[in-house]
């Protein structure tokens, strides 16, 4: 039996599937924060092949570590820590496919606001 995803790995599997595979990124700028969206738990648990409860377990263990946040009927969003882990994954795995989605300046913007 594997290992358990991690939460790094939950927001590489994001950044995969919004980046590489949809090729979109919904990001909400606020004058105090930004947040990124992340796919449906449905569509992370089968990208990452992990059952739906396994995903939700790890999901609310992220949002206990306050990792990411919820809304009702507004998915989930990657709250200030999480962003921290989003902005080093796009730093360091997906520059490219960000800049070439983003453009370089919006890209330098959000990873500044990150």
């Amino acid at each position: 039996m594997s290992d358990p995803p991690t939460a790094e790995q939950v927001f590489d599997a994001a950044l995969r599937i919004q980046l590489c595979q949809k090729k979109s990124l919904e990001v909400d700028f606020f004058p105090d924060r930004v947040r990124i969206r992340l796919p449906p738990k449905r569509v992370l648990a089968l990208y990452m092949s992990v059952p739906m409860s396994k995903m939700t377990a790890l999901l609310s263990e992220m949002e206990q570590r306050q990792l990411l946040g919820t809304e009702k009927r507004g998915g989930m969003w990657a709250t200030p820590l999480g962003n921290r882990i989003l902005a080093d994954y796009i730093e360091q795995k997906y520059r490219k496919e960000a800049t070439a989605l983003l453009g370089p300046v919006v890209l330098k913007t959000l990873l500044q606001r990150l």
